[in-house]
């Protein structure tokens, strides 16, 4: 549990909310919003089922957050975009529990077409004058 606490609060910058100790095997977590609180449940190898529940946050820009997580030394997947929907990229706490990052869908960077399209144009002109 304090594992996992020192995870949230250092990472996450969650506050501790509530705290029963090791005989309750409880704590609540406060994030930036008010009222809102995710609760650490204290289990036994063997009492945990990976993957029965995801932690999903929605952070204002996917890059910078990955960078973040990155640095400070968190495992993390490559970002996935669901076009005009949904960017995404998943990470994982001191315990191995999936969080799934969400943000905005990253749009295309149309600079990019522009500047190949503008290359193309100025090789066909150099070509045809040499």
């Amino acid at each position: 549990m304090n594992r996992a606490k020192k995870f949230y609060t250092i990472i996450f910058g969650f506050s501790i909310a509530w705290e029963g100790g090791d005989e309750v095997g409880w704590c609540e977590l406060e994030l930036p919003v008010k009222g809102v609180r995710i609760g650490l449940d204290l289990k036994k190898e063997g009492e945990i089922i990976h993957g029965s529940t995801t932690l999903t946050l929605n952070v204002n820009n996917l890059e910078v957050t990955q960078e973040y997580l990155k640095k400070n030394g968190v495992r993390i997947s490559e970002i996935r975009d669901i076009p005009k929907m949904v960017s995404m990229f998943d990470c994982w706490d001191i315990d191995g529990n999936k969080i799934l990052i969400i943000g905005d869908p990253r749009k295309i960077k149309k600079s990019f077409c522009f500047l190949v399209f503008k290359c193309k144009i100025w090789l066909i002109y150099y070509n045809i004058r040499q």
